[in-house]
């Protein structure tokens, strides 16, 4: 199963902790729109490395982050260790905080069909291709991907509690999500660990662009390499590791908005034909609609958003046995391939392998109700949101999910800790 070893992290040196919150920020795959980001414009931030504007070519990165070693801006740790870090944060109509409980180390990446990390999500070829190229030339894992794992015994979680009191970093962002880190370096603790994830699986939450990068990194090199052991440094990577049975994941729903019916289809059109599948009842309002839904509890239960009315779409179960597409139960069942299949691909006619050139997303459904009352998008799609063992039993049937399924928040900070996989720094 997963093999996980403490490591020797870079951070930022000591004259920079102050600013730490000025250096640090989740890293998102949407590399245009960072460029224009004004966080470019602190010459030390972490995105210069972790998703820098000026590659390619690679090599100004390379260069970048051998000046930083040099200057001293990033230092790397006397001992190898384990980085606790806990996210403090509130979701959005929770009565009280939650508490995100994990910790950094590096994992032996494995192929997807070894059943020992499994992903949930389809990624972006692009994406990828860009990862792998900015760690081929710089050997440098710049923001942890979120993995979890189950232990129900808890048997790691005093081990961080305690740690998690001496803290190394303890910054709040502009979301009110407070992120701690402290360090494990005993090693008999350190061995503790790794012995327990001897037995574990790792499900992706978030960071499959960056771990598939990994795979790729390390197939290269490994096949160049005539005298490759497996115990190369280029076989790991770094992970942010959260126990499902100690942890608020932190999943949100990802709601659809629709940019335009398509021609010729009127409102009044889309909901007869709904009819033909789904129980669609008017709802005078949309906070009504919305309690009616209960979009955390009922499974094929939808909120349709117009812009002068709202409905309840209730799957009818005899219509689910037409669901005609050869993917595995695990993923039919899942309320975003039903309302994929049903509403977008069967009613409006967007093709099920390419939607999302008619869709939009966002996890506000608040922000949905605006832009369709504004009249930036015509209608929404309001959902449930994912719960992990829906993500797990769809990891553990060898698929994924549709894109844009899951959205973990609060997101994992990068500039906390770097991972460098150069042999003499490993």
């Amino acid at each position: 199963m997963a093999e996980i070893l403490p490591f020797k992290a870079w951070r930022y040196n000591e004259f920079l902790t102050e600013k730490l919150l000025s250096l640090s920020a989740p890293l998102s795959e949407t590399i245009f729109q960072q460029q224009e980001a004004a966080l470019y414009q602190e010459p030390y931030h972490n995105f210069h490395i972790a998703s820098p504007s000026d590659a390619p070519p690679f090599e100004n990165i390379s260069r970048r982050i051998s000046n930083w070693k040099l200057d001293g801006v990033i230092r790397q740790d006397n001992l190898p260790g384990i980085y606790v870090y806990y996210q403090y944060f509130q979701s959005k109509g929770d009565q009280q905080p939650s508490c995100r409980k994990g910790f950094v180390c590096l994992i032996r990446t494995s192929d997807f069909e070894d059943q020992v990390v499994l992903p949930h999500e389809m990624t972006v070829p692009a994406a990828v291709k860009f990862r792998t190229g900015l760690l081929q030339h710089t050997d440098m894992h710049t923001t942890p991907t979120h993995g979890l794992y189950t232990d129900d015994e808890e048997l790691l979680e005093h081990y961080l509690d305690e740690s998690i009191e001496h803290p190394i970093y303890d910054i709040t962002d502009a979301h009110q999500t407070r992120h701690v880190v402290s360090i494990i370096q005993d090693q008999q603790v350190v061995n503790t660990f790794m012995q327990i994830f001897r037995t574990k699986k790792v499900f992706l939450a978030d960071g499959h662009h960056r771990y598939e990068s990994s795979l790729n990194y390390k197939n290269t090199l490994q096949n160049n390499n005539p005298y490759h052991q497996g115990n190369e440094p280029y076989n790991y990577h770094m992970m942010w590791l959260t126990n499902t049975a100690s942890s608020d994941l932190g999943i949100l729903p990802t709601h659809r908005l629709v940019h335009r019916l398509p021609k010729g289809m009127s409102e009044a059109q889309l909901l007869k034909k709904l009819e033909q599948y789904f129980e669609v009842t008017l709802k005078e309002d949309i906070k009504q609609a919305l309690g009616a839904a209960a979009p955390t509890d009922n499974l094929w239960k939808f909120v349709l958003i117009f812009k002068n009315s709202s409905y309840i779409l209730s799957l009818k179960h005899a219509a689910f046995n037409d669901f005609d597409l050869e993917i595995p139960e695990a993923v039919k069942k899942l309320d975003v391939s039903v309302m994929h299949y049903f509403i977008f691909d069967r009613i409006m006619g967007f093709p099920w392998s390419n939607q999302f050139e008619y869709l939009s997303f966002s996890q506000n459904y608040h922000e949905c109700i605006k832009q369709v009352q504004e009249g930036t998008e015509q209608l929404a799609v309001l959902t449930r949101k994912v719960t992990f063992e829906e993500i797990k039993n769809v990891c553990e049937s060898g698929n994924t999910m549709p894109a844009k399924a899951t959205y973990f928040f609060p997101k994992v900070l990068g500039g906390l800790v770097f991972g460098s996989v150069k042999p003499e720094e490993f």
